[in-house]
């Protein structure tokens, strides 16, 4: 097959396996890095906060990701596969069907209308097919055991954000990166994109980890049944089928990552498998996870290594009390000391860590002030230069230039994740009181300094602190608003 009809926009690491009738399909590999614990997984967020009534089908909720594919069997060092494109028409004939088909413009087209079942029965008949004709070639990108199935909905949405390519405030945004308008990235409904039909793979650009026509074109199967949210988690009744991403029928305006939709699994007339136009599918690549008595054993002790478990508490229970109730309870007299003696011991560690987090709290908010402070330099550092060149253009000075926009990106990444580590791993209360602290001990420490020095300081850690505020009600917020009131308090600073 012409290589535009699979993979028409090669890049590097895409990884290539072999299809019927001599096609090929293009996957990208997704890290997801860990600790070396095959127990260790990733935090991530799914859904979004502004989607005015969908709350029941996409509110943010909280989940874990972890890659299945490991060709060293080391644990930190996991992936997964996943289709760089969705499936066309002619991939999806070429394992479906008996004759070959014969490679087209249209048969570049993404396959829709099966049902979910057919999707399924294809990653099963293409698994069968590349074990018995390309097993080696699997095996060596996905290794021993792996297989061909539709991704979850966890890795789907992880990819489609943009995985460890984007810092992890930019992964919770609405949309992925894009450096340019929605309709270079995405097909939607309307006359300036894909206006109701869809459009051959690979013609539009990719998001940061490669994958073409991720939001819209058609809307892709995942492996999981569909299920509601509540406002914490999903909810316990399973439905139909869920497809992701929205498609040629999706307005612009609800064009967004967590999108997601319920789709019937039968005819309700005639009981056969339903599928839906402009439905389609996205293959991935996963393993089992217990491989052999190795792995499991593995496993195991690294579950020990977590420690037995500790007396399980109500939620909100002090521990303390719940201490202090069980040993009431004894009859023995060493036991009820032992416990009375744990629970001081447990008190004085509680201590010991509220003040190891009011510290970790000040030095978060510290960072994400001078993060603020470290682009203010930056953006008047680019500011002087790009006026001396305007005075007196050298090619050496553009090379300055360059270097000074690429260390503002690197210090807008340091400042998400300071952002994030803020709003994650610490509440408003210990936030605020932190602040207050800062504030004190910047009293004592810069009098010496300009009254203007005192006061840009504590204009940026209230900044700061006020952007832990949005981020925590809204944490899609888009980085630009962050950049964006920066950029304005830079303008107020310098009159420019």
């Amino acid at each position: 097959w012409r290589q535009d009809y699979w993979n028409p926009v090669p890049a590097e690491g895409d990884v290539i396996l072999p299809a019927p009738c001599g096609g090929s399909f293009a996957f990208r590999r997704i890290e997801t890095p860990v600790a070396p614990n095959w127990l260790a997984d990733e935090t991530l967020q799914l859904g979004n906060s502004n989607i005015e009534g969908q709350e029941h089908s996409e509110s943010i909720r909280r989940d874990s990701i972890v890659g299945s594919l490991s060709l060293d069997n080391a644990p930190e060092a996991r992936f997964y596969l996943i289709g760089k494109y969705e499936l066309t028409r002619d991939q999806y004939a070429a394992v479906m069907t008996e004759v070959c088909p014969e490679p087209s413009d249209d048969g570049s087209l993404p396959a829709e209308g099966m049902s979910w079942f057919d999707a399924q029965t294809f990653t099963l008949r293409y698994t069968a097919w590349l074990y018995a004709e390309s097993r080696a070639e699997f095996a060596a990108v996905a290794g021993e055991g792996a297989f061909v199935r539709l991704p979850t909905e966890e890795e789907w949405e992880f990819a489609a954000r943009g995985g460890i390519a984007v810092p992890e405030a930019v992964q919770r945004q609405r949309l992925f990166p894009m450096d340019g308008p929605l309709e270079t990235y995405v097909w939607f409904a309307g006359y300036k994109s894909c206006d109701g039909a869809v459009q051959p793979i690979g013609l539009l650009s990719p998001n940061p980890l490669g994958l073409h026509d991720v939001v819209g074109n058609v809307q892709e199967y995942v492996f999981d049944l569909y299920r509601l949210r509540t406002q914490s988690r999903a909810h316990g009744q399973v439905g139909g089928a869920t497809a992701r991403g929205g498609s040629c029928l999706t307005s612009e305006a609800r064009v967004r990552t967590s999108e997601r939709d319920e789709l019937a699994l039968f005819d309700p007339e005639t009981g056969i498998p339903a599928g839906r136009d402009f439905t389609g599918m996205r293959l991935a690549i996963g393993a089992p996870i217990l491989t052999g008595q190795t792995r499991i054993e593995s496993i195991h002790g690294d579950w020990e290594a977590f420690g037995e478990a500790r007396i399980q508490l109500q939620p909100g229970q002090d521990p303390i009390e719940a201490l202090d109730q069980i040993a009431a309870a004894q009859d023995s007299p060493e036991i009820r000391d032992a416990l009375l003696e744990a629970a001081q011991t447990f008190t004085s560690e509680m201590e010991r860590r509220n003040a190891i987090e009011m510290k970790s709290a000040q030095s978060v908010m510290l960072s994400g002030m001078l993060m603020i402070r470290d682009y203010l330099v930056e953006l008047d550092n680019i500011y002087r230069l790009s006026q001396m060149q305007a005075a007196a253009p050298d090619p050496a000075l553009e090379g300055v230039i360059q270097r000074a926009r690429e260390r503002l990106e690197i210090t807008r990444d340091v400042f998400l994740a300071a952002l994030v580590h803020a709003t994650d791993d610490f509440g408003p209360d210990a936030l605020t009181a932190a602040t207050g602290i800062i504030r004190e001990e910047n009293r004592q420490r810069l009098q010496a300094a300009s009254a203007r020095t005192r006061e840009t300081t504590d204009q940026m850690l209230a900044m700061f602190l006020d952007f832990t505020t949005v981020y925590r009600a809204q944490p899609d917020t888009e980085a630009a608003v962050f950049y964006g009131r920066i950029e304005d308090y830079y303008a107020r600073l310098t009159g420019r």
